[in-house]
């Protein structure tokens, strides 16, 4: 302001005036600068309380959590949903430290990531996930979004954070990555055979590794049209199947299709049971076919097999003279099937027969008992016999049975119930129970005998003693038949005793023992042990009875024998000395009986060739000088010269077979059968003879008299054939011991040659297989077959020369068989 003018003149009063008009209009033009400035502050005032406001209405109308932190992570505010979710209060959280909020529930080390690593280097971070578990609220997963802003008014630096709870859309999320991965899991860990084709092309999106084995493929073929893969499936309807699937919607399904697929180059015949389904889209449009299927060729081929099995079991069954029956898995043995001989035995047809049917054919007394047994066998799935029970047969009679059953299984171990086969042993159960009211009469009378009885089974083991053994031994039966037996022995004959009984249990004989046993005073007694077995119908042993006899009176008297006895050999030695000598006198008799044997095999012999020889001169140059009946007698000569001839000559050959050298050697018989067939080569053409050798064995022979056997048996058997038939001879051997062939002339112990000669022939009675081998035997007249009668006597003289023995088996007009047994060692 300048009210005093630069020439120090004091101003006007005019001036005056317009200095202060002047300077008034400044100070209005000022005040209503500052009043509008005024106005323009309260507006922007207004303005920020309304932003203020407003953000606040935000923060608390937003549905998230939110917080407002500063620089140092401490809680500004919170909005209302925060403290809701967190279940917490405002009271608790502004000026709080977020690691420490709630009892420091977010002290959270991937929040602490955010805030000190990544944060400081960026202005803002956005939907970070975290999944944290709190105490109160429970495992929760967020999307966290934060930024960093500063006031510029203040210089305030502050973090906005929100939260977005997204546990529902982790949880779904997770679910559906789970299903996912079960999904995938599904399709290629699955056993089935799984694949999904895609478009009209069917090309192969998916194929799991069960298909692709199966198709005998490797993964190269996914991503290729299905039917490039595998042309052959066109061909037989699949191709039209998926098409039709794929066009319609409509799926489709096969039970165990047969289908021949190229797998390794080759066509194989398969077997599958599937499902072709549409693949479509999230709008409903179809993409492509879905294949589900399982390989059942093996259960295919395996109920194949099943068929034929059940086919065979049927046939065998019905075809055995056994009733066969399966019980179904119940506890009233229902009955699912009989075979023909159940149905033909008991009259009934096998609708009638299933069930529980079997009740009304059992005796009714037997129903409850065979429950008995069959209830508990169920129950523990255990086999189960019924010994003996009662069948009505179809002419009303009741007969017994017997019943073996066992239980059934399928291959998964699943219990599907009973099998079982029953026979009829009506006849032996009448003879068992004829066997024990025997067994009783035979144990009463035993008790009354004076000597010791005793039996006991197959083995040995003692089944009885008598009273005797008791009261000779003073034990009870139990005492015996446990220790007693063996005890009372005499230790010295304890292994002998068992030695002879493996003797006579092999070859089936008798055993006779002298043995000593302790009485109940302790004092050993001389005993006869006798057992002897009792044999079924096929020889075979089922027990043993033993009879024992006290012998010690005897045996003394024995002993005194024997002392005499001993006298008496000096006086046999003296005696032997004069049987040397008639030894000498016997080889001088034998060498005048081999001067004999020369003059009947040369002087005898020589005047019946001469007769044979004249009469035959007459009858061939007289022949028109004689007369029918002189003829005939010529002819009568002239055979009773041939017959002289033979009988000597047979005489001869069994008078040699005393004298001559016996040299014993290994021999093959099919060369000594081979020589005597040539011999007979016209006869055996002429009656067109068939001989079968089978089976021959090298025997040690004197090979010379083997030969005549073999001459003389096969004469035989050409000479009695049937006119009737050709002859058929067979001649076999084999080596045997005697315990197989049981012949009591036998010595135990020894190897034996069993030759066997059969024919076909005219036979003879039985009454005659003992004195066919007796000389001069014969069974027929001279008119009808011709011989001396010497020919098996020779054969008979043969087998003893060999130390064998030789039988004859026959009937008329069914050939005979001649059974020689010889030792393969001398």
């Amino acid at each position: 302001m300048k009210l005093i003018s630069d020439k120090n003149k004091s101003p006007t009063q005019k001036e005056v005036r317009q200095e202060l008009r002047t300077w008034k209009a400044k100070i209005k033009n000022a005040n209503e600068l500052l009043t509008l400035t005024n106005q323009k502050l309260q507006i922007h005032n207004d303005l920020l309380k309304e932003a203020y406001d407003f953000s606040e209405a935000v923060l608390a109308t937003i549905h998230e959590p939110m917080l407002v932190l500063d620089k140092n992570l401490r809680v500004k505010s919170a909005n209302q949903t925060f403290y809701e979710v967190f279940k917490v209060k405002e009271a608790e959280t502004s000026g709080v430290l977020l690691y420490d909020l709630g009892n420091r529930q977010w002290n959270i080390p991937r929040l602490r990531e955010l805030f000190e690593d990544i944060l400081p280097r960026n202005t803002y971070f956005h939907n970070f996930e975290i999944t944290h578990c709190f105490t109160l609220i429970g495992e929760k997963t967020m999307l966290l979004n934060a930024r960093r802003i500063v006031q510029k008014i203040n210089h305030e630096e502050l973090i906005l954070l929100a939260i977005s709870d997204i546990t529902d859309q982790a949880t779904a999320r997770k679910k559906m990555e789970e299903s996912a991965f079960r999904f995938h899991n599904l399709i290629y860990t699955s056993p089935s055979l799984i694949a999904i084709f895609k478009g009209k092309e069917m090309i192969i999106e998916i194929a799991n590794d069960a298909i692709l084995e199966s198709w005998g493929k490797g993964k190269t073929v996914i991503g290729k049209p299905l039917f490039e893969v595998m042309p052959e499936a066109v061909e037989q309807g699949f191709a039209h199947m998926l098409e039709h699937v794929f066009t319609t919607g409509e799926p489709i399904q096969a039970n165990e299709a047969p289908i021949t697929l190229v797998r390794n180059g080759k066509p194989e015949l398969m077997h599958y049971s599937f499902v072709y389904q549409a693949q479509r889209n999230a709008v409903g449009d179809i993409e492509g076919v879905a294949i589900i299927a399982n390989e059942v060729s093996a259960q295919v081929k395996a109920r194949n097999v099943l068929v034929e099995s059940e086919e065979r079991f049927h046939s065998l069954s019905d075809n055995i003279p056994l009733n066969v029956f399966i019980i179904e898995p119940t506890a009233d043995a229902s009955i699912s099937y009989w075979n023909k001989y159940w149905l033909d035995y008991t009259g009934q047809t096998l609708d009638e027969a299933l069930g529980r049917a079997w009740d009304g054919i059992i005796h009714p007394d037997d129903v409850q008992p065979i429950m008995d047994v069959y209830v508990p066998a169920f129950e523990n799935r255990v086999s189960y016999n019924l010994p003996a029970f009662r069948i009505k047969r179809y002419d009303g009679q009741y007969r017994w049975f017997t019943v073996q059953a066992n239980p059934r299984y399928l291959p998964n171990g699943e219990f599907i119930g009973f099998i079982g086969i029953g026979f009829d042993i009506h006849e032996k159960k009448l003879a068992e129970d004829a066997l024990k009211a025997s067994e009783q009469h035979f144990r009463l009378m035993a008790d009354l005998m004076p000597a010791k009885i005793s039996n006991a089974n197959a083995a040995g083991d003692v089944t009885y003693f008598n009273k005797q053994w008791m009261d000779f031994s003073g034990y009870s039966f139990e005492e015996l038949k446990d220790f007693g037996y063996r005890k009372i022995m005499h230790p010295e004959e304890v292994e002998e005793f068992r030695r002879r009984f493996l003797i006579a249990a092999q070859t089936g004989t008798v055993l006779e023992m002298e043995m000593r046993f302790k009485n109940k005073q302790g004092v050993y007694k001389w005993h006869l042990n006798l057992a002897a077995p009792v044999k079924d119908e096929n020889g075979k042993t089922t027990m043993w009875v033993g009879v024992t006899t006290k012998i010690q009176h005897q045996k003394d008297q024995r002993d005194e024998l024997e002392a005499a006895v001993a006298k008496r050999t000096h006086q046999l030695k003296e005696a032997n000395a004069s049987l040397e000598d008639n030894n000498i006198s016997l080889q001088n008799m034998n060498k005048e009986l081999e001067a004999f044997t020369f003059i009947s095999s040369h002087d005898l012999q020589e005047p019946l060739r001469k007769i044979q020889t004249f009469a035959g001169r007459i009858l061939e140059k007289e022949n028109q000088n004689l007369s029918e009946n002189g003829k005939i007698y010529f002819y009568h000569i002239q055979n009773s010269a041939k017959r002289m001839q033979i009988l000597i000559q047979d005489l001869l050959a069994f008078s040699r077979l005393t004298t001559a050298d016996r040299k014993f050697e290994n021999t093959d018989l099919n060369s000594i059968i081979r020589e005597v067939k040539k011999e007979f080569r016209e006869t055996i053409s002429e009656k067109n003879a068939v001989i079968v050798v089978e089976e021959i064995c090298e025997v040690h022979i004197i090979p010379f008299q083997f030969r005549q056997l073999m001459h003389n048996l096969i004469g035989n058997a050409l000479k009695f054939s049937n006119p009737e038939e050709p002859p058929r001879i067979r001649i076999s051997s084999v080596n045997i011991t005697y315990s197989k062939i049981n012949l009591a002339n036998l010595p135990p112990h020894k190897e034996y040659c069993h030759i066997s000669i059969s024919d076909n022939g005219i036979g003879f009675e039985k009454k005659y297989e003992d004195r066919i081998f007796e000389v001069f035997q014969k069974l027929h007249s001279k008119d009808e077959y011709a011989g001396t009668g010497i020919g098996l006597a020779i054969v008979k003289k043969i087998v003893d020369n060999h130390n064998g023995i030789i039988t004859a088996k026959s009937e008329l007009n069914k050939g005979t068989t001649f059974d020689i047994y010889i030792p393969m060692e001398r």
